[in-house]
């Protein structure tokens, strides 16, 4: 089933209907009135009256596209409706195919980008009154989520730091991790926006509201109590950019559950945020590992796999010096990139490290956040992205 239906109720609505179903991209599920169908249409007959098929299509679709006019529209979905984020995306057309309106959800449920969308195969005129759109200026709410981040605040918080962006009140931003390209690169950023440079730098900006793109828990764990203390009376909004990747190795058959507690501890102990996980890496004799591909599955994240050869190929060029990392004790040392190759996994795989060479590899970072931790019959190590 497609995450759009389109529904048409008169007779140059459905031709209307049969124009945008072929040309949208991603599809769409068809409804039409039985009485103007074609034997060639790929799409689902209704009897009048409309309501039933209008109730279907947002219980079921993500978005819907009704060719009819603005307040028939509004009338019909009313009762269905509940709050923007978890209303459906809803545009209308009218019967010249003239005007295509965001009616619902065209902020947050992304009815604005589908007005667009279906005025661009119509050739028709986008009719879209979202103030962030109109203003051309940053959504609060929806800041950095085609990256993937996660917003964390109240929805009085974003309501009020919405308000200041497209009141032209001073906003302060500041990024820590994640993905840099979020605004633009040929469009300025608005006026009443600026990017700081630090935490600190941000508690001491003007206005009453504060961006803060991080993917640590607590961006004020530590004795930084005067830093709390200027935040106190901001409206703070929380994004968690994908850019934690944690490298993991297992023994055969540990259960999902032994895995995420050891993640989750993991991340917990170091403060970094469990909603910032981009991917879990590991080897490739792994990849069919189940507790591994559950653990990916449970948090929505890709399992990544490397080959021995690549895994070694982080430590140092030869076995020779990777064995040389090792003290004549038997204790690990790190070596420059404070990975800690593993004797005991060279002898059994071939590899002088899982979770530590993974974490580096999926992040393309040259470092660690959190070296290898074990637990009874695993091992995780943390890397931030490099963007």
């Amino acid at each position: 089933m497609s995450r759009t239906s389109v529904v048409a109720v008169s007779r140059r609505g459905v031709a209307l209907a049969r124009t945008l179903v072929e040309g949208l991209e991603g599809g769409a599920d068809l409804y039409l009135n039985r009485r103007f169908l074609d034997s060639k249409d790929n799409a689902e007959a209704f009897d009048l009256p409309v309501r039933p098929i209008v109730g279907k299509a947002l219980s079921e679709y993500q978005a819907v596209v009704l060719f009819l006019p603005v307040g028939a529209a509004v009338r019909l979905i009313a009762p269905y409706l509940q709050d923007k984020h978890q209303d459906p995306a809803v545009v209308c057309v009218d019967d010249a195919g003239r005007f295509v309106v965001s009616l619902v959800s065209g902020h947050v449920g992304g009815a604005d980008r589908l007005a667009e969308a279906v005025a661009g195969v119509l050739g028709a005129t986008a009719v879209i009154t979202s103030a962030s759109h109109v203003t051309e200026t940053l959504a609060v709410d929806l800041l950095g989520r085609e990256l993937g981040w996660k917003l964390e605040a109240a929805p009085l918080l974003v309501t009020r730091a919405s308000a200041a962006v497209v009141n032209g009140d001073p906003v302060g931003i500041y990024q820590s991790a994640g993905e840099t390209n979020w605004w633009p690169v040929d469009c300025p950023l608005p006026d009443n926006l600026t990017i700081y440079d630090s935490l600190e730098a941000l508690g001491d900006s003007p206005g009453s509201a504060a961006l803060l793109v991080t993917d640590e828990i607590n961006p004020f764990a530590g004795n930084r109590d005067a830093l709390r203390q200027a935040f106190a009376g901001k409206n703070l909004i929380l994004y968690r950019p994908r850019s934690l990747v944690a490298g993991m190795g297992c023994r055969r058959g540990v259960p999902l559950e032994e895995l995420q507690q050891l993640l989750v501890d993991t991340l917990r102990d170091n403060n970094l945020s469990l909603s910032s996980l981009s991917c879990i890496a590991t080897a490739d004799l792994k990849q069919d590992e189940p507790g591994l591909l559950a653990l990916a599955e449970l948090y929505g994240v890709p399992l990544v796999c490397y080959s021995g050869d690549q895994l070694n190929a982080v430590f140092p060029p030869t076995p020779g010096e990777a064995a040389a990392l090792i003290s004549a004790a038997g204790k690990q040392t790190s070596n420059a990139q404070g990975l800690t190759p593993s004797e005991k996994a060279h002898a059994l795989l071939g590899i002088w490290g899982v979770s530590e060479p993974a974490a580096i590899l999926a992040s393309g970072s040259e470092s660690l956040l959190v070296p290898k931790h074990k637990g009874a019959r695993a091992t995780v190590a943390v890397a931030r992205k490099k963007f």
